[in-house]
Order: structure tokens, then C-alpha cells, then sequence
């Protein structure tokens, strides 16, 4: 134990914050239902990792984890961020199996952690991934993708993660196989494989419209407006009039230079800032929004904190950043019934 624990990679004996994760593909392509935080505590924990996995444990602040992935530190991220490092314990991936004699495929259940606990008194969290998990990866071909850290915390919901991250598992693929230079493209089956790799239940968007809508049109364009070096267009692939299966075509773009900086933030009209004087209807439909993207909400509210016109007062700040934050929201999702 005492020769792991000396191995372990933090930020200390790093003597550097990182910013990349080399991720295994299977990882990238595998099934899963973790928020956006926890995928991004992930992100992290596999960049902490030594290439030839002689220790599985990975070691981090809450303030390290913000820095890395260039998100802002705040009070509503810091509960996110402890509630996921709990989720990461109970959360299950799907793997896809190499190819047995007769070509076929077959998908492998693992948890990713042993250990995943955060200590409020030493502010660390360690994160044990589970070792049947690494022998698994191990035995695999050795493909992965280089991933920027900052690319992955500057999305905010969780299917854009797991769309940016597939597109990039993908990323050698340009230029090859006919496709023209910089571009490439996978596809999915639609509904049922979109459901299993996204982690979407059967009683979610059970209209295969809000399905395309929520899951993977509208993360799309989040991954499109980041400037995160990657743009993706989704084509539905049809026999006769029903969808089944989505193709991704995919292409490199500019990227910005890392971080929330690179955005130019928009000044918001003075009457959209108090949104919550509607009925009572449009109130429980914009708490609904925030039921359904808590950390996007709680990224959005932190920066309207931050970001507030010196005109608002530091009592009426914290209602304003909530009504700009689930206004937004309601810009971004619409209303969700």
C-alpha cells in the first residue's frame, strides 16, 4: 500500500496542472448515465493516472478540479461537485467486448470506482478506480484520444460531453477511409443504441422526437457554439419514413484558447432580469429546468454573480442571477413538461 501511495499522481508531484486526459475510446464509446460533473471528475481522475496504470488512485481539491477544467469556484458548483464525487461510487459503465471467432460483439458491465469520497477537512477527494475495470482496458488495443480538459469543462450539459467525447474517439479516423482532410463521421442506431449509450431510461422523452431534440440536436449545438475545436452535424439515416440510426459527421474547427474567457459575455435587457413575477405556472415550469440541468443552472448562476451590473444591489444580485440563469436555460432547452 505504501509503494502505491507513493506513486499516486496529484497536482503536487505533477508540478503541474493538467490539461489533457489520454481516455481509451472503449471509455469514450462505452455506455453510462453520470451527470456532466461527474463525467468531468473523471476527465480528471484518468488525467492523474500513470500511463501504464500501476495506481488507480487519483488525488484532488475541489479548487485543483476547477482550475484543471477551467471552471469558476462557487457555492452552488462546490455542492454539485461533492455530490458527484458520491455518484461516481454507485455509477455503472457498459463496455463493448473485442470481437469474439464469429465477429460478434458483446457489452461488459464494471463499476468505475472502489473508492470515491471527498474530505471536507482536507479538502481532497480520491477517487480508486476499480482494477477488474483496468485489466479490462489493459487487454484492449491500446487507442485512445487526446482530450483538453478545459474543452470538456466548457460544456455544461451531460449529453454534449458524451457526444464530444465519442466525436473525438473517432478523431484518427480524418482524412482516412474516404474521408476528405480534417472530417470523419460514426453512427449510432436510433432510438435503442442512443437510449443505451446516453443513458437515457425508457420513461425519458418517450416522444423518439424530444428523444433527437434534447439528447442530440440541441447538445450539438452547444458543442458547435463552444468553439471547442470540433463541429459536429447529425444526419438521420431513414428506411422509408422512420429514423434508424444517427450519422455524425464531424470536422475541426478553430478552437478558442481554453476556458470561459473566450466567451464575450452579452448584456442582458433590464426586464428579463426579475423573470419570476409570471404566474405561478411559468415559475414551476423554469424550477422544472432547473430540476432537470442542475449544474448547468449552477455554472449559469455563478457567473451572473460574478458577472452583475453595478447597478444591482448586493441584495437584489442573488435574485437577478437566478432569474438571468433560468432565463437562459429557457433560451437553451425550452420548456420541458
Amino acid at each position: 500500500m505504501q509503494d502505491e501511495q507513493s506513486s499516486i499522481n496529484t497536482f503536487k508531484t505533477l508540478g503541474v496542472t493538467p490539461r489533457y486526459v489520454l481516455q481509451h475510446n472503449s471509455i469514450s464509446r462505452g455506455a453510462h448515465g453520470l451527470s456532466a460533473t461527474a463525467q468531468k471528475l473523471i476527465a480528471l481522475a484518468m488525467a492523474l493516472l500513470p500511463t501504464d496504470l500501476s495506481t488507480l488512485t487519483a488525488v484532488f481539491t475541489y479548487q485543483e478540479f476547477c482550475k484543471a477544467l477551467g471552471m469558476t469556484p462557487g457555492g452552488e458548483t462546490y455542492k454539485i461537485f461533492k455530490a458527484a464525487v458520491e455518484e461516481c461510487m454507485q455509477c455503472i459503465i457498459s463496455l463493448e467486448t473485442e470481437p469474439d471467432e464469429k465477429g460478434k460483439k458483446s457489452w461488459k458491465k464494471f463499476t468505475w470506482f472502489t473508492v470515491s469520497t471527498f474530505d471536507e477537512k482536507t479538502e481532497l477527494a480520491t477517487m480508486k478506480f476499480s482494477e477488474e475495470l483496468a485489466v479490462f482496458l489493459k487487454a484492449l488495443k491500446w487507442m485512445y484520444s487526446k482530450i483538453n480538459l478545459k474543452d470538456v469543462g466548457e460544456l455544461q450539459g451531460r449529453y454534449a460531453i458524451r457526444l464530444f467525447e465519442m466525436a473525438m474517439s473517432y478523431k484518427s479516423l480524418a482524412g482516412k477511409n474516404g474521408n476528405q482532410v480534417e472530417t470523419w463521421y460514426f453512427e449510432r442506431g436510433f432510438p435503442d443504441e442512443i437510449r443505451i449509450i446516453m443513458g437515457v431510461g425508457k420513461e425519458t422523452y418517450k416522444d423518439n422526437h424530444l428523444l433527437k431534440q434534447y439528447v442530440i440536436d440541441n447538445p450539438i449545438k452547444e458543442i458547435n457554439k463552444a468553439g471547442i475545436g470540433v463541429e459536429i452535424q447529425p444526419t438521420s439515416v431513414k428506411q422509408g419514413r422512420r429514423i434508424v440510426a444517427i450519422r455524425f459527421y464531424c470536422k475541426q474547427a478553430q478552437s478558442g484558447t481554453g476556458g470561459r474567457s473566450r466567451r464575450t459575455k452579452e448584456l442582458i435587457p433590464l426586464e428579463q432580469i426579475f423573470p419570476r413575477a409570471g404566474d405561478s405556472r411559468e415559475e414551476k415550469e423554469l424550477d422544472h429546468l432547473k430540476e432537470l440541468y442542475p449544474e448547468e443552472y449552477a455554472t449559469l448562476y455563478e457567473l451572473e454573480m460574478k458577472n452583475a451590473p453595478s447597478y444591482i444591489t448586493e441584495e437584489l444580485k442573488p435574485i437577478a442571477a437566478e432569474g438571468s440563469a433560468l432565463m437562459q436555460l429557457k433560451a437553451r432547452h425550452g420548456i420541458v413538461k
